[in-house]
């Protein structure tokens, strides 16, 4: 159902946008402009240019995500079609049900924002001492704190069966926090790390986001925008998680991009905000 969806990733493709795309007037006729894009997102795009609405359908609610999680991409991504499942379906509780634990007063800051969040923005410093730019020290260690914060026994979450996921885009980083986690006594073993393309179709309880942005010039790979401007590696990491996510990353980098800006507006708005 969801092979080719056009607003998560595409398939892999290393020829550019020009080698692939098509001149021949039969094939473009049809709407097939470049080989790049998938059968679903052509027929979807035939579909809604002929006005063949009784040809497909959209997807109007889902049962994985929390209400307040699935508002931002619901409406940023979907138009806000997307809602959680109707109040007589018995999961639907849970989907909005509020957080079980609340900020205290004796925690750090980072901690209470995140205690408060179904969506959390924390603020981390570009690492200068990253040879490459692909890895970022201060996220990696971030990050062992804030797993050591969800799995304590005073963070009430679900159960002491909830998972815990981490995106990254670069392998480098992946190393970088596995480092981190076994030097601060973490068992990787119960926690997935990889990039947001092999996270898609999977989920987790709880997803920590790792952007490891150094320089303004990573936005352009951090980014895939879908011919209808949907960031489809953001909307795909989001809507990984079922009960939290929180996103690390530089802001000042990271408002350079319209969608990360209201993306951290979001995530630090204390009511919720129209985003369109």
């Amino acid at each position: 159902m969801y092979h080719g969806y056009h607003k998560q990733l595409p398939a892999v493709v290393v020829q550019s946008p020009e080698a692939s795309a098509v001149t021949d007037e039969k094939l473009l006729s049809i709407g097939l402009q470049n080989l790049r894009n998938s059968l679903f997102e052509r027929l979807f795009r035939r579909c809604t240019e002929q006005n063949w609405h009784w040809a497909f359908n959209l997807l109007s609610h889902q049962g994985r995500m929390h209400e307040d999680i699935v508002r931002f991409p619901g409406e940023l991504f979907y138009e806000g079609k997307l809602k959680i499942l109707p109040k007589e379906i018995p999961a639907s509780q849970k989907q909005s049900a509020p957080l079980a634990a609340q900020p205290a007063d004796n925690q750090a800051d980072w901690q209470k924002v995140v205690t408060g969040r179904r969506i959390a923005f924390l603020n981390t410093p570009i690492d200068r001492q990253s040879p490459s730019r692909k890895t970022n020290r201060h996220e990696a260690e971030l990050l062992a704190q804030l797993v050591k914060h969800f799995q304590s026994p005073q963070f009430p979450i679900l159960n002491s069966q909830f998972s815990i996921g981490i995106i990254t885009p670069y392998r480098a980083q992946i190393a970088q926090i596995q480092e981190v986690m076994q030097r601060e006594g973490i068992d990787c073993g119960s926690i997935t790390i990889d990039t947001v393309e092999r996270y898609q179709g999977g989920a987790r309880d709880i997803i920590l986001i790792s952007l490891c942005t150094n320089v303004a010039s990573q936005m352009e790979t951090l980014v895939s925008l879908s011919e209808e401007g949907v960031d489809r590696k953001l909307n795909v990491a989001l809507t990984r998680a079922r009960e939290q996510v929180v996103v690390l990353g530089n802001e000042e980098l990271l408002r350079r991009n319209e969608v990360y800006r209201r993306l951290i507006d979001w995530a630090m708005c204390d009511e919720p905000i129209f985003l369109v």
